[in-house]
């Protein structure tokens, strides 16, 4: 307590009696003493506010302003089981609260954190900390004198916490939608990693060290630079990478990319190579992340190169993990994605064409990219939900939620890469902080005075990995696979006991079988045969789990733990019992193509 104590504003704050005989508080606020609470009754005064949240139903409240703790007493009684935290911006009035109160007077069992304070860097910290142990559900109860005073670190919590929300509804939103999706490219796309090189480890990668490369994006500012990107091409000045839609847009000009990245795992991510595939284009090197739509793979007319990705829980348990594979992570865009592997790879200078990240004309793409799935032009609904942000001249400039995320996430990689040279060369683009905005003409006459950077058939290697191990990880993946569903088995046995326990009020038996369950699902915890195909499939359930298991991990009524705990994981075994049966045959035929190839 020494640092608030020596924080602490002295005569900010006085303690009176109210009319009902109980203290009250005030506060300097604007050269003139305010009442934090009623200066006649603020115990009713408090109970009046608390009233306002009867019929919510909240599970982890952050209390914004503590004065004498009326409030939250108040609160925490109506509400027994709702977690609470409490920030103080005052470090007098903490101190304060605390010389007449006692923190233990409120149900401490319910009391995650306490902090104080203006400092934003120590708010942010704390309150990044909070919302991560809170699952990023967080209810803010501000005492009405507090918001004006206050008014910054409130708006400062708000903006967390509704970023905090956005996250994790596009994790949830992309984890309920690829959960499955993820594995099956995996397994599927296994056979094609064996065979194919990885572009980190089997190539020779001088072939690319201090070299420059772009990033082809498909943004409509790509329509003006075709004949840069030709004239670069003819000269080898620089690596072009393709990223997404923007193949078929160079295709359309006849400029053929020094290669073409992918790996978005949706099935109709092979939509985006069908006009290649039609003209038979094998000059185009495919780099595919291990997790892509496995029907992109199918019929590539050119070489083919891999990456493996984070999202791939596959390849790691077939490939001996001595060998210290890098892996790419997984992003919101194949931008992000390519702009890890170049870094990897050692190029010196990275540029970024048709990198919009905005709308332009309410336009998406460039010219020659059109899809029955998805319009090029902006519909009048999408125009509502636009946020406006500066461009690379300094003007606004209209995006969504989607291209913001993804220019944040490029953002956060280009500013862990401090002596990684990023240009934009994007017209009319979003600003991309780190980058500096030229234009590519400029680029080329001022920085690429050296020609023939591109190194002919840079991407010849041979697979690398240990196939003999690959080959023993089929029969350890099947015991694995055997052990799974004996140990799900025998943990569904120990759940009947303990609901059976419950529905007896046998308390004592309870305790021990609980320890029982326990050891029971640590062991399905552990098989690798749940960590490479069950786990990834069962992630938005598994969250779930985490959270409801959270809320009752200090429950003293044992007949209710014990019915919470029945129920969420019963459901949670049958549904990694139903993955199992649906992935036999994907997992037959992926251990036959390996045997094929050995």
């Amino acid at each position: 307590m020494t640092e608030v104590e020596k924080n602490a504003k002295t005569g900010n704050i006085i303690v009176e009696q109210a009319k009902t005989g109980v203290q009250t508080l005030k506060m300097l606020i604007d050269g003139k003493m305010q009442y934090v609470h009623s200066k006649y009754d603020p115990k009713k005064d408090a109970q009046r506010f608390v009233d306002k949240f009867e019929s919510e139903n909240i599970k982890h409240v952050i209390f914004v302003g503590m004065g004498l703790g009326y409030h939250v007493e108040n609160f925490t009684k109506a509400h027994p089981d709702t977690k609470y935290s409490i920030y103080e911006p005052d470090e007098q009035a903490l101190l304060t609260y605390l010389s007449c109160k006692s923190i233990y007077d409120l149900p401490i069992n319910n009391l995650v954190r306490i902090f104080t304070g203006t400092d934003e860097e120590i708010l942010m910290r704390e309150l990044k900390s909070l919302l991560q142990s809170s699952n990023g559900v967080l209810k803010i109860i501000t005492l009405p004198v507090y918001e004006k005073i206050y008014s910054e670190q409130i708006e400062l919590i708000m903006k967390e916490l509704v970023e905090s929300m956005k996250i994790k509804k596009s994790t949830l939103v992309t984890n309920v939608s690829f959960q499955k999706r993820w594995t099956i490219n995996s397994i599927k796309n296994f056979p094609k990693v064996l065979k194919t090189p990885n572009i980190l480890h089997d190539i020779d990668k001088n072939a690319f060290k201090d070299k420059p490369a772009i990033i082809v994006a498909a943004g409509p500012s790509l329509n003006e630079e075709y004949e840069n990107l030709r004239y670069i091409k003819e000269n080898g000045l620089a690596y072009i990478f393709s990223v997404g839609s923007a193949i078929n847009s160079l295709i359309e000009q006849g400029i053929y990319p020094d290669a073409a990245c992918t790996y978005d795992p949706k099935e109709y991510n092979h939509l985006v190579f069908e006009k290649l595939k039609g003209l038979n284009i094998s000059e185009v090197p495919l780099i595919f992340g291990s997790s892509v739509g496995f029907e992109t793979l199918r019929n590539y007319p050119g070489e083919m190169l891999h990456m493996l990705t984070n999202q791939d829980t596959i390849a790691p348990h077939y490939i001996d993990k001595s060998e210290n594979i890098n892996v790419v992570l997984d992003a919101s865009s194949i931008a992000v994605v390519t702009f890890q592997l170049l870094r990897m790879l050692g190029c010196s200078q990275i540029v970024l064409v048709g990198q919009n990240l905005a709308f332009q004309n309410n336009s998406r793409y460039a010219e020659g990219i059109n899809y029955d799935f998805i319009p090029n032009e902006l519909s009048e609904k999408e125009k509502v939900s636009l946020l406006t942000v500066k461009d690379v001249s300094g003007q606004e400039i209209q995006t969504n939620e989607s291209f913001n995320r993804m220019r944040q996430q490029l953002e956060r990689y280009i500013n862990l890469s401090p002596n990684q040279e990023v240009i934009n060369t994007t017209k009319g683009g979003a600003h991309i902080e780190g980058t500096v905005f030229m234009p590519l003409t400029e680029v080329i006459s001022e920085r690429w005075t050296e020609t023939v950077n591109v190194k002919p058939n840079w991407f010849e290697g041979e697979n690398t990995y240990n196939l003999i191990y690959t080959k023993k990880q089929i029969d350890s993946m099947l015991n694995a696979m055997h052990r799974l569903n004996l140990e799900i088995s025998r943990a569904l046995k120990t759940l009947c006991d303990i609901n059976s326990a419950v529905n007896m009020n046998r308390t004592k038996v309870l305790e021990k079988t609980f320890i029982r369950f326990d050891k029971d699902f640590k062991k399905i915890k552990s098989n690798i045969f749940y960590k490479a195909f069950i786990e990834p499939m069962v992630r938005v359930y598994n969250q779930r789990l985490s959270e409801v298991i959270q809320e009752v991990r200090f429950e003293n009524d044992l007949i209710k733990k014990g019915r919470v705990i029945s129920e969420i994981y019963v459901g949670f075994l049958n549904e990694c019992q139903e993955q199992m049966h649906a992935l036999q045959p994907y997992v037959q035929e992926l251990h036959a193509d390996i045997k094929k190839m050995i």
